[in-house]
């Protein structure tokens, strides 16, 4: 599974991917190992997994619509 395909699949979520494949720096492929609403239980499952290499990421704007961010 592409890791654009898992975001759109699991919106909203925070995943645990484990990259298989990269293609051209563009594109990541591989496979879904968790995914949750909740960013500390996503990790307490890896733990539980004893996982070691895992891209963590979030599915979704991470910053709410409506609101700005300033850096």
């Amino acid at each position: 599974m592409k890791l654009q395909e898992a975001k759109k699949k699991y919106k909203g979520e925070w995943l645990a991917f484990l990259v298989v494949k990269e293609i051209k720096g563009k594109e990541v492929e591989g496979r879904v190992l968790a995914h949750t609403k909740d960013r500390r239980l996503l990790h307490q499952i890896l733990r539980d997994k004893r996982v070691k290499n895992a891209y963590i990421t979030y599915a979704g704007p991470m910053v709410k619509p409506g609101y700005a961010v300033m850096f």
